[in-house]
């Protein structure tokens, strides 16, 4: 009896509340209304937590975008304490790249002939290419020349200021380039914004590009007028010359080959006696030219005139290597004569000595080569203790020169 009684008060404490009687079906709607609570609590963490999140993402890609907006227009990299835009950057890319590729290097062959032989495709993007010689990128190369070029122009915008050079034709300068600019897009079937942005960069445009063009602009008209205190006088043309005859002399002589039927040393040795033979027998010019008719190989009509073995005027560029040193000597006079081995070829050269001389002809090659070391000399010294950062950007890893 005790027992029930006490498991009835223990039942009748369960089931008051606020003297109701707590059934089943309210037990049952009130554990709901709890639940109900617990997921609205859960939802309202949630989305806090969810809006942080966004917000994170929002502030992180607005940090992102600014960043990435400075660098265009404001900061890519530094030159002497300035900071360069990637807007300008990619101008001083463009321009000295152009500059580099129409360069001559030999007769008609330019360096655009001459990257195209080291293996660079104008058609493909520069950062997936790479240069054999340097290991680096064709971005990375042409890159660097365009930090060259830049430091360059600042150098000659702070020095043309520091002498008070007045350029008064800006405006003009800059009317003939845009006109030049839209004649190339009408040329090329482009728009003039299309043919602004291939010619000087992804996010260059007329107006945000002036300011760097007009810098540029006059920074050439400084370049040209302090080159022209520049000139090389007589004297040192003919000082230069003096130091590099060999690139400018010109000599005439007569050469005579025997080609041995191998290289083994066998038929070296009998291609040797064969040529010492011939040197044995010329005692004059006269008597070359008719050694070389007679040793001639069968069929061979090249010898048949006299002029068959005659060279002249030539330089050391049109020159074998081998036979270069011997000719160019100073040691040389007229009447030497000399055999010349030439492995690869397995062959010899007999070489008969008339002349050289120098007849004046690149007197303006040297002067301009005279005028690029004077100019290059003030160049560098302007240059040479300017300080670059490249913030170690992922996009262009830059060697100081």
């Amino acid at each position: 009896m005790a027992g029930n009684n006490a498991n009835k008060s223990i039942n009748n404490s369960q089931n008051t509340n606020n003297g109701k009687v707590m059934t089943k079906y309210d037990r049952k709607v009130a554990k709901r209304k709890e639940e109900e609570k617990r997921l609205q609590r859960e939802k309202i963490i949630f989305r806090a937590v969810t809006a942080g999140i966004i917000a994170g993402i929002l502030i992180a890609a607005a940090v992102i975008c600014g960043m990435r907006y400075y660098k265009i227009h404001n900061r890519f990299i530094s030159v002497d304490g300035d900071n360069i835009s990637q807007i300008e950057f990619d101008m001083y890319y463009n321009v000295s790249k152009k500059a580099a590729m129409s360069q001559s290097v030999y007769g008609n062959m330019t360096m655009a002939d001459y990257y195209s032989y080291m293996g660079y495709k104008s058609s493909e993007n520069d950062k997936s290419q790479t240069n054999s010689q340097t290991g680096k990128t064709w971005y990375e190369y042409f890159a660097d020349n365009a930090l060259t070029t830049i430091k360059e122009y600042k150098a000659l915008i702070k020095d043309a200021d520091n002498s008070g050079f007045d350029y008064t034709t800006g405006d003009d300068d800059y009317a003939d380039f845009t006109k030049q600019i839209s004649d190339a897009a009408s040329e090329s079937g482009k728009s003039v914004a299309d043919y602004y942005k291939q010619s000087f960069g992804q996010y260059a445009t007329e107006k945000n590009v002036k300011k760097y063009v007009m810098e540029y602009l006059k920074a050439n008209a400084y370049q040209s007028k302090l080159t022209e205190g520049m000139t090389a006088t007589e004297a040192e043309v003919r000082e230069y010359y003096d130091e590099h005859k060999d690139t400018y002399d010109q000599v005439d002589y007569r050469e005579f080959t025997i080609t041995a039927i191998d290289s083994t040393d066998g038929e070296m040795q009998q291609a040797k006696a064969k040529a010492d033979e011939f040197v044995a027998g010329v005692s004059d010019e006269k008597s070359f030219i008719e050694l070389c008719k007679r040793n001639a190989a069968d069929g061979e009509t090249k010898y048949d005139t006299d002029e068959g073995s005659l060279h002249s005027k030539i330089t050391s560029t049109g020159m074998d290597k081998g036979t270069s040193e011997w000719l160019l000597s100073d040691e040389r006079k007229s009447g030497d004569v000399t055999v010349i081995e030439n492995t690869s070829s397995h062959c010899y050269y007999i070489l008969y000595f008339i002349n050289k001389s120098y007849d004046g002809s690149k007197d303006e090659t040297i002067a301009s080569n005279v005028l690029n070391e004077k100019y290059s000399a003030y160049i560098t010294k302007l240059t040479e203790n300017m300080q670059t950062n490249t913030y170690n950007l992922s996009l262009i890893h830059i060697s100081e020169p």
